[in-house]
């Protein structure tokens, strides 16, 4: 480490010595006190990092003057310099107070709220260009998760004016993989549609097939669960003279969740598209409009000052990519109304 004696601390102003613990700027090798640094929150000369900035290069060693009040031994220059590591801490909460009320202002009109980056490294999409005015990194940002198959599907949708694709997922998984995507809207809309089928189907039967449901209660209030079910026992429920018509209900029902699986298999991409592009849209025109990101940090010495470009992705990482909490709330809820259907 380079012999920073004969400089000085850029916040305190106190020249270092020999056993200071300091700091430096990755970007500019600008030298700080650790609790300084700590204090600013970033390098004093960050706003000359664009310039090529070096410290070493720009400051020139000065000799140790003769009156050097921060190291007197003199109490009297002692206190001066606590007076000014004090007026320095006053002006850093200041700052930091002034921020805050910049921030709230922000989120207030419309602006970006505050988020916590800790990602150091912010990979960039390879491919370049856009899909309907729209950047493909932007779209790689905010899928993340296989943005490769969902860019080329994006791109088929713009050059051949189609809506329907095929995706398995959306298939098998139905509105739970359309929540596990953040298709928030679509998502609710056919797990209503499914719980309505369901519910409907089970009031049709009740309506159209009685004597049914009365075999089918008499079943399980005599049965015994040591005992395994047996063909005479759904012989008995079957014997029912209504018992077809609860049959071919119930195949509506089946023919019905299975209509809605393959529609949602044949727009999800498309449904995702909206999403994606939606997401994108609403901050862009944030950042039209003159709103900026703020970075706020979670742990000294790990996060990394990001640009508005890497906040931009990171932002649009969070808002997009996938949620599991969402499909496993509607599973719950989904078992939970079938306990009392």
């Amino acid at each position: 480490m380079p012999n920073y004696e004969n400089y000085k601390c850029p916040v305190c102003h106190r020249q270092f010595e020999k056993n200071d613990d300091i700091v430096t700027c990755p970007e500019c090798g600008t030298p700080h006190h650790r609790e300084c640094y700590k204090l600013v929150g970033h390098c004093v000369n960050e706003g000359l990092h664009k310039n090529d900035y070096s410290f070493l290069d720009a400051e020139k060693p000065k000799e140790k003057e003769i009156e050097q009040i921060f190291y007197s031994p003199s109490e009297n220059e002692n206190e001066q310099g606590e007076d000014i590591i004090n007026e320095a801490k006053a002006n850093t909460v200041q700052d930091a107070q002034k921020d805050e009320s910049d921030k709230k202002e922000q989120a207030s009109q419309g602006g970006f709220s505050p988020f916590q980056t800790i990602q150091l490294d912010i990979g960039q999409y390879p491919e370049k260009g856009e899909i309907d005015g729209v950047s493909i990194a932007d779209i790689a940002a905010t899928v993340r998760n296989n943005a490769p198959r969902f860019i080329s599907k994006f791109k088929q949708f713009s050059e051949k004016k189609k809506k329907l694709s095929w995706n398995w997922s959306a298939f098998f998984f139905g509105s739970f993989y359309l929540l596990f995507r953040k298709m928030y809207k679509q998502g609710i809309a056919f797990f209503c549609l499914v719980i309505t089928a369901i519910i409907g189907g089970e009031a049709a039967i009740m309506r159209f097939a009685p004597k049914y449901i009365e075999a089918m209660q008499s079943f399980i209030n005599g049965y015994d669960t040591s005992k395994a079910v047996t063909t005479a026992d759904l012989q008995s429920i079957m014997a029912a003279p209504d018992s077809m018509t609860a049959v071919k209900i119930a195949y509506i029902i089946l023919g019905v969740i299975l209509v809605l699986r393959i529609i949602q298999a044949l727009f999800a991409d498309y449904f995702y598209k909206t999403t994606v592009f939606s997401i994108i849209k609403s901050v862009t025109d944030k950042l039209d409009n003159g709103a900026n990101f703020t970075q706020t940090y979670i742990f000294f010495g790990q996060d990394e000052q990001l640009d508005q470009n890497q906040m931009k992705a990171l932002y649009l990482s969070n808002k997009g990519g996938v949620s599991f909490f969402a499909p496993f709330t509607a599973y719950f809820a989904f078992y939970i109304l079938m306990m009392f259907i």
